[in-house]
């Protein structure tokens, strides 16, 4: 029979050789846009500034309060002088006292409201090398992201040319693309919920991959506390897993960081608001039943920052969901389990649409995981698929290509105007903008429009799995212990 090695090595080659390439492509994809966006979005914007701050406040005095960082504008450390040099091209208006985002807590001073994940993740790096050293961070963190999504396309029955063809292209358009480049959590975030829901999948782990998918569960709502529901069924899975395995001390790795990194989090909270979970003054609040399925629906079909308008490949990775049920039931259950609660939570948040920042933000850290029904469905498609693949993806892939190329395109005021779209618009001389329907509550469109814009989705929908099909029953994941990768 010859030696085991032996038998795995045509398995492991390729599979290896392709994860190399992926990622290689991608990381020099995010390296060559990197200046571009540096240059174009500055000073930084958003929730970016935030982050840096609180690093700012530890690196500088060791401490949480943030009063005197802002008292002696410490943010001028990243913001451009005043008055603007010639040949400026960041952005032309921008206020030049950054107001602070403040916790509503019970100690005295000013204390951040966000979380502090990222901030942890980039203090070293921005004081290495100041704002390009900190973006390395989610960049670097998105180069991982694609490979954990090949791999998950790999072990739903994707084989290396369509698994690294799909990761590719899921990571760097929209959303998960540029996100990649700015000082967000949402990709360490994706990468966290991704590899805990493949190790938790995996029929073995190793000793130190318990260990790291513990840590991302743990660690995960300490990017942001919206994604404590499903740390929390991430951590019960893990429990699961716990009370079935012989020896139990392998799982115990991924037991422990969990657990540390859920009991400091209600201790952080105690501290900081003197109850165990972040008062809800900090954010806008949640809407009722009418609000969450305006929400739900906005989050996929809004005109500025709807999923399905940027990124409409995503619509046949809804419908070959049945592909990787029929591949690999145990990841399909996991990520179900995990992602629920959290959709329906961003469904119902009054600001769904993420505010000032690219589109489908708070869908990011979800996306990646379709790499698996994608993977699972077009290793068996036939040209028709792969077809309507391409045309759905190429869409996406022009608007986001329309953004790198000036960055300020993705950020958008709600005033229900795509800015990406109207780029097309103007070039082809047909305003594609006016069959866009916007569901945030500053500019949104009449019921009537939003639910014609529901029913053309569902429709959509309905083709799409009418393309897709149902799962071949000789669909079969490979070999998981052949795969044995992190």
């Amino acid at each position: 029979m010859g030696h085991p090695a032996a038998q795995l090595a045509p398995v492991q080659r390729p599979l290896e050789h392709g994860l190399l390439v992926v990622c290689g492509l991608a990381l020099l994809a995010w390296l060559a846009l990197l200046p571009r966006v540096l240059t174009r979005l500055d000073p930084l914007t958003g929730d970016e500034p935030f982050y840096v701050m609180t690093a700012i406040s530890l690196l500088q005095d060791g401490d949480l309060d943030e009063s005197n960082n802002y008292a002696q504008r410490d943010y001028e450390q990243f913001y451009p002088p005043d008055p603007l040099p010639p040949g400026w091209q960041g952005w032309p208006s921008f206020p030049r006292e950054l107001p602070p985002h403040p916790a509503h807590s019970r100690l005295p001073g000013l204390h951040t409201k966000h979380g502090l994940g990222l901030t942890l993740l980039i203090a070293l790096p921005w004081a290495a090398l100041g704002r390009p050293g900190a973006v390395l961070v989610p960049l670097a963190c998105g180069v991982l992201l694609l490979g954990q999504m090949f791999l998950l396309a790999r072990e739903s029955g994707a084989p290396p040319g369509v698994a690294g063809t799909v990761a590719l292209g899921l990571a760097l358009a929209m959303p998960v693309g540029p996100y990649a480049l700015l000082l967000f959590p949402e990709v360490p975030a994706a990468l966290c919920l991704i590899y805990a829901v493949r190790r938790l999948a995996a029929p073995n782990s190793r000793p130190w991959q318990w260990l790291l998918a513990g840590g991302a569960i743990g660690f995960l709502p300490w990017l942001h506390q919206r994604f404590v529901f499903t740390a929390a069924v991430l951590g019960l899975v893990a429990l699961g897993r716990w009370l079935r395995a012989r020896p139990r001390w392998p799982v115990t790795l991924a037991i422990a960081p969990a657990l540390a990194g859920g009991l400091a989090l209600l201790g952080y909270n105690l501290w900081l608001y003197g109850v165990p979970w972040q008062r809800t003054a900090d954010h806008a609040g949640f809407n009722g039943l009418a609000g969450a399925l305006n929400g739900a629906a906005g989050l996929l079909l809004d005109a500025q920052w709807g999923l399905w308008v940027v990124a409409p490949v995503t619509i046949l990775a809804v419908a070959a969901l049945p592909w990787w049920l029929e591949a690999e039931r145990r990841s399909f259950w996991i990520a179900l389990a995990a992602v629920a609660p959290y959709l329906a939570l961003m469904a119902a948040y009054k600001v769904w649409w993420g505010e000032w920042g690219p589109p489908a933000r708070y869908l990011v850290p979800v996306v990646p995981l379709v790499a698996a029904p994608l993977g699972a469905w077009l290793a068996h498609a036939r040209w028709p698929g792969w077809l309507a693949t391409a045309l759905l993806w190429g869409w996406g892939a022009m608007l986001t290509a329309i953004g790198y190329l000036d960055p300020q395109r993705f950020y958008h005021h709600p005033d229900g105007v795509n800015k990406l779209v109207g780029v097309v618009s103007g070039r082809l001389g047909v305003d594609l903008g006016r069959w866009l329907v916007p569901f945030q509550p500053y500019a949104q469109s009449p019921l009537d429009e939003r639910l014609l814009a529901a029913l053309i989705a569902a429709v959509a929908l309905l083709l799409a799995l009418l393309l897709v099909g149902s799962p071949e029953r000789s669909t079969r994941s490979p070999d998981r212990s052949a795969l044995e990768t992190p």
